[in-house]
Order: C-alpha cells, then structure tokens, then sequence
C-alpha cells in the first residue's frame, strides 16, 4: 500500500517515516511539508493513503483534502493535526476525510488503523 505523508514539521514527518517504514505492507512513495508539494506528489505518485495535517505552510491540509477526494475519491485521507476541534473533525468528515486523528492523543490509534487498512488492502 503507497502512502504519502503531509506535514509542515519536519519532526512530525521524521517521526511518522520511522513509524511507518518499519510496518510490512507500506511503501513510503513521498513526504511534502506544504500543500502545494503534497498535491503535486499525489498527482504524480497516486498513493493509496495520504497522510494531511490540518495547517500547513501555503495553505490548509482542509483544502488538499478537499482536492484529493474530488479528484482522486479512492485514496484514503488520514487528518493527522494538533487541531481536534469539533469544528475540524466535522469539515474534514464532511469533505471526505476517512480518519481524524489528534497529534498528541491517538498515534497508536492510527497506526493500528493503518495496520488494519494494510491488512484488507493485501
């Protein structure tokens, strides 16, 4: 399963490269650390799960979302984001987003989420 991650913080990014490069079943195909790079490296490199932070440089992980679901509607959007607000979970859930996690509370939760999409993907 190809997978793109999508964060402004290199940290974030690093962390999420450790984490998901280890995991069987993942391709790593690409990591972008604004919108407009996250959308030319889905366009180019069509993951199967896209990884979006909510606010990013150039613009909103909530735009990208919106993008990829009208263009690409199979992929798999994962919001990964400091901001859990209701307000965000519902417009990311109303866009398409398949999964809303917070960055500081549910990294297990989506990595077990991940585990399991690699499992029905296979």
């Amino acid at each position: 399963m190809k997978m793109l991650i999508s964060d402004d913080s290199i940290s974030i990014r690093e962390r999420l490269v450790r984490m998901f490069s280890t995991m069987e079943g993942i391709e790593l195909v690409g990591e972008a650390q604004d919108v407009r790079r996250a959308y030319d490296a889905i366009r180019t490199l069509r993951p199967d799960v896209v990884v979006l932070d909510i606010q990013m440089g150039e613009g909103s992980g909530i735009d990208l979302l919106r993008d990829v679901k009208q263009n690409y509607p199979a992929t798999v959007a994962i919001m990964l984001t400091n901001y859990p607000y209701p307000q965000y979970r519902q417009r990311c859930l109303d866009l398409g987003a398949d999964y809303f996690f917070s960055k500081s509370t549910d990294l297990k939760l989506m990595i077990e989420t991940v585990q399991q999409l690699v499992e029905a993907h296979s």
